[in-house]
């Protein structure tokens, strides 16, 4: 999670006892602080105008649009601003097309609050959140391994020393939710479909330290 003391979040949803509930268990949180509440589009817009953001949560149904279309647009006017999909709807389509626009996460509605906030915590840490109630989703056309960012390459290298993601985490001084994320973003990336191709991939890449010949280079 971004090291500030307290993070802004804006609700779009025009469901106002939703909103509320999730306003009001969202603030108990010490550092999540509920600074707008958008139930349409427009609303989104201006609120997003008029605040310092650090995260949104939208929902894909609104009166005068569509949360993916209020995603796009922000994705562009704001590039560093997380974003967050927290609807009911869990159509596949809607979850790839979410993701390729930059979406950082996508929850079902009725998740219980732990697992929001650990989203959330997910999503600000630069990883990308997927409900596990989702339908199964067919990468089509994943991105090339050479898209994977710095970050995520210092904990490919890790995992091809067959650490852990505790072990990465504890190695490079980050909180294991972050790594966690990384993790995710590689998988998706490179279209790993579990923990052994994930190790394998890396040993690949970066060589494998059981080699006598190996030599670490730690970047």
């Amino acid at each position: 999670m971004p090291n500030r003391e307290s993070v802004n979040i804006m609700i779009v949803d025009d469901h106002p006892v939703l909103i509320k509930g999730l306003s009001d268990a969202l603030q108990a949180e010490p550092t999540f602080n509920i600074v707008a509440a958008a139930g349409t589009l427009a609303e989104a817009r201006d609120f997003a105008q008029c605040n310092a953001l650090h995260l949104v949560i939208i929902d894909l149904f609104l009166p005068d649009g569509n949360g993916i279309n209020l995603a796009m647009e922000f994705g562009t006017l704001y590039p560093d601003l997380p974003l967050l999909i927290y609807t009911s709807d869990n159509d596949p389509r809607h979850v790839t097309e979410a993701r390729n626009i930059g979406v950082r996460g996508y929850l079902l509605k009725g998740t219980e609050l732990a697992k929001l906030i650990l989203a959330i915590e997910v999503v600000l840490a630069g990883g990308f959140y997927l409900d596990r109630n989702l339908p199964k989703i067919k990468v089509i056309n994943p991105l090339p391994a050479s898209k994977l960012t710095p970050s995520e390459e210092k904990v490919m290298r890790r995992f091809a020393r067959w650490m852990t993601t505790r072990e990465v985490s504890e190695d490079l001084g980050l909180k294991l939710p972050g790594v966690r994320a990384h993790r995710n973003n590689i998988m998706w990336k490179l279209d790993l479909k579990n923990t052994p191709q994930l190790y394998r991939e890396a040993i690949k890449r970066y060589g494998n330290p059981d080699d006598p010949n190996y030599i670490w280079v730690d970047l």
